[in-house]
């Protein structure tokens, strides 16, 4: 049996037991799923919320809030989100999901590393943060460096804002900024040249992008629902299925 909250069949006291023991079980579990991995290239490596060291990174796993991705020389992985967003990260990054998004933008953080992003559905954004400056992404291909050097973001399409306590610059197709350090207001934009537009990105098409996102959609929607065992007005006892669907 499958209800929502609110059915007249179950009492006052049953449903505040059962609301405890939902929070009580979501205390204990693991942190919420935000995405899937959806392509990879060599031997990208995960390192989850709360455990020391990375472990490796296999097509189709599911990635965590607070989770790590991490890649070497020669490896690249794409994780398509929760909220509808796509994260494509090249070589040699490392990369924290902060958010999988859905009410709310999807986020992540990078102290060093190189991502390519853009919306395959829905519409709660993408914003990838480092020590200067955050990129929000609306709707977008984008691309987002940081490292050994200034912050860039490249848009390809659509519209970006590349923010910080300083300023803001607002990017359309075909532009680009830098941010040369954490206290400094992000660059004017400028029009991108022909060889200011990356190729890497290309190679991470997803084999099965439908497929991949049916297992994302499922791990969700699991994670939002508990069995529990309670009783009717008539003070039978029934096994009931408390359902929370995404947003």
């Amino acid at each position: 049996m499958e209800i929502k909250i609110g059915s007249p069949r179950i009492s006052i006291l049953s449903f505040a037991v059962g609301v405890l023991l939902l929070a009580a079980a979501g205390a204990r579990a693991a942190s919420p799923v935000a995405g899937v991995v959806i392509s990879i290239e060599g031997k990208p490596e995960i390192q989850r919320a709360g455990e020391k060291g990375f472990k490796p990174l296999k097509f189709n796993d599911m990635v965590r809030e607070g989770d790590s991705v991490k890649t070497g020389r020669g490896s690249r992985v794409a994780v398509a989100f929760v909220g509808g967003a796509e994260l494509r990260i090249n070589e040699d990054s490392n990369f924290k999901m902060e958010s999988g998004g859905g009410s709310k933008p999807t986020s992540v953080f990078t102290e060093f590393g190189n991502a390519w992003t853009r919306l395959l559905l829905g519409k709660s954004g993408m914003r990838v943060r480092t020590p200067n400056a955050v990129a929000a992404v609306r709707g977008t291909e984008a691309d987002v460096n940081y490292g050994n050097g200034p912050m860039t973001v490249k848009v390809y399409e659509g519209f970006v804002d590349v923010m910080n306590d300083k300023g803001t610059t607002a990017l359309r197709a075909g532009q680009q900024t830098a941010v040369a350090g954490a206290g400094q207001a992000p660059q004017a934009a400028r029009d991108m040249a022909a060889q200011d537009y990356g190729t890497w990105q290309n190679g991470l098409k997803a084999a099965n992008l439908n497929k991949s996102l049916k297992l994302l959609d499922a791990a969700a929607v699991k994670e939002r629902s508990l069995d529990l065992d309670m009783k009717d007005k008539d003070g039978k006892s029934k096994k009931v299925r408390m359902h929370f669907e995404k947003k």
